[in-house]
């Protein structure tokens, strides 16, 4: 942080804005070291499949954060759901498997106790749907119950997970938008990302970050882009 920098710091905390100690978004993204995971961190935790971060990933990473990363990928793979339904048609059965994605994602993230619950809680109640069919309107939905939830519960544990989620559904919207020609809805949503990834980054937490600097790398998280013609 150059001296300048720091004495407009000291002058908030002065002031109150910002409380003495306090640590910026700016600051932890400066102590968080830039990798590369090429979509495989981003993708072990939103998108079940292949090619997601693996052990081999990690080892260019250094201590501390290599360590983080090695427990997020055990309780990745020890994840067992508690998530309980009982599907009745195809729509139902996708939708129980993305209930039961978001609940992985969020066990693995989040080292805090009772987390499997609050997993399941969320899960149950978020308007999660089998498809978006290429639509801004189903993840909108989702991200403004998430945005609901953390501000009845603004300290809640799920709070970084929740940022990330926003941050996911609002680009999928604005890819989606911006496929539909909503230029005021694909710009909306494109502001909110970009937000709430900040929200991400500042968590104490950096693996946060690491996830979100992974999501903003990728070309599109939903909508493929058409190439220009020439």
């Amino acid at each position: 942080m150059t001296r300048t920098a720091i004495g407009i710091f000291a002058a908030l905390a002065l002031t109150g804005t910002i409380a003495p100690g306090a640590v910026t978004t700016r600051q932890r993204s400066a102590e968080r070291p830039a990798v590369d995971f090429k979509g495989r961190l981003y993708r072990a935790v939103f998108v079940p499949g292949p090619d997601v971060l693996s052990s081999g990933d990690i080892a260019q990473v250094a201590e501390p954060l290599r360590a983080r990363l090695s427990r997020f990928l055990v309780r990745r793979t020890s994840f067992t759901s508690t998530y309980q339904a009982a599907p009745t048609d195809v729509q139902s059965v996708a939708r129980d498997a993305k209930r039961r994605a978001i609940e992985r994602a969020i066990v693995s993230l989040i080292e805090a106790d009772g987390v499997e619950q609050l997993a399941v809680e969320f899960v149950t109640a978020a308007p999660i749907a089998d498809e978006w069919e290429g639509m801004p309107e189903g993840p909108l939905a989702e991200s403004a119950f998430a945005e609901q939830l953390l501000q009845k519960e603004p300290s809640t544990p799920l709070a970084p997970y929740l940022f990330l989620f926003i941050a996911h559904r609002q680009r999928a919207a604005s890819e989606a938008a911006e496929l539909d020609q909503n230029a005021a809805v694909a710009q909306a949503a494109t502001a909110k990302a970009r937000e709430f990834l900040q929200k991400a980054r500042g968590a104490a937490d950096p693996i946060f970050g690491l996830v979100a600097d992974d999501l903003e790398r990728l070309p599109f998280v939903y909508v493929r882009k058409k190439p220009v013609a020439e």
